[in-house]
């Protein structure tokens, strides 16, 4: 026996989509001064990782803090700018660029990173 086809659900103007509705990659975060980057490259030493963060990230604000993950969760980082704005300006311009041979992801970060 054969299930019945189910019917599409349509959205008429006006009407607002269900969240389950919405494309894959398309997440919506709230902008923080923290900022998660992933997809960094392996083949580089922490310290040199950090250093060349500081420079790229400095150029749309002052940058309070850089942590760079290591050992298992390699190729992450999370960058704390001075606020939100030089924060969101640094993901705006930078999202997708090249970085030691490796296309940078920006995201905001879920938590704000402790200034020290």
């Amino acid at each position: 026996m054969t299930e019945p086809a189910k019917k599409k659900q349509k959205t008429t103007p006006g009407q607002v989509a269900h969240p389950k509705d919405k494309p894959k990659g398309t997440k919506k975060s709230i902008p923080k001064s923290t900022l998660y980057i992933n997809n960094l490259s392996d083949g580089i030493g922490s310290k040199n990782l950090r250093t060349n963060l500081f420079l790229l990230f400095s150029v749309y604000g002052e940058v309070i803090k850089i942590s760079v993950n290591t050992k298992r969760q390699r190729g992450q980082a999370f960058i704390r700018m001075k606020n939100v704005d030089q924060a969101n300006l640094a993901k705006v311009s930078l999202n997708g660029e090249i970085f030691f041979d490796k296309q940078l992801q920006i995201e905001f970060s879920a938590n704000e990173m402790k200034a020290v």
